[in-house]
């Protein structure tokens, strides 16, 4: 196992401005690798798509307000099928009530969904890092991993951190977009 050093960039202008300086540091190219890591869940790791088996840390309770949200919506619908039942006859009560449960149960859903806290991370439920470009430091020699921390917090990389993985061929070859790096 490889010791890296990785950070997550912003800007595409302040990435490069850090693997120019990492090459004048006199980390080679078989030492850098960057690389572009999607939002959180969009990584496709299970095999119905998304990153979790069963669902984020931040839409735990999204069940529940669907739930809610179509039982209110039904009612609401209902009642305003009701009110038009005289011109368009019962039909317009059926339609109303399952409009208003379809709307409902969505606005119940999306009232629950939040971003995840960190503290809340399970198996099931992970909150998984940020996307964007991430640039990664084979830091195996001696002395450089203070020289590539200093390289990456300097040209304004985010979440800099420290991970163990397998390096070959000039790329971190088992890098998980799930797995938060290490603090430094």
């Amino acid at each position: 196992m490889s010791k890296i050093v990785a950070g997550r960039f912003d800007s595409t202008l302040d990435a490069d401005a850090a693997l120019a300086a990492l090459a004048r540091e006199g980390f080679t190219d078989g030492d850098v690798d960057s690389f572009y890591v999607g939002p959180p869940g969009q990584h496709d790791m299970t095999r119905v798509g998304g990153d979790a088996p069963h669902s984020s840390a931040g839409s735990r309770q999204a069940g529940a307000g669907g739930a809610i949200g179509a039982v209110i919506g039904a009612l609401v619908g209902l009642a305003a099928g009701w009110v038009v039942s005289g011109e368009y006859g019962v039909v317009a009560i059926l339609l109303a009530g399952g409009l208003g449960a379809y709307i409902g149960s969505f606005a119940g859903c999306m009232s629950r969904v939040r971003g995840g806290r960190r503290r809340e991370a399970t198996v099931e439920h992970p909150v998984e890092p940020l996307g964007g470009r991430m640039i990664a430091v084979n830091v195996d020699r001696d002395g450089t991993e203070a020289r590539a921390v200093a390289i990456l917090r300097q040209h304004h990389a985010r979440n800099v951190g420290r991970a163990e993985g397998v390096w070959r061929d000039g790329s971190w070859r088992d890098f998980d977009p799930r797995a938060p790096l290490a603090a430094i």
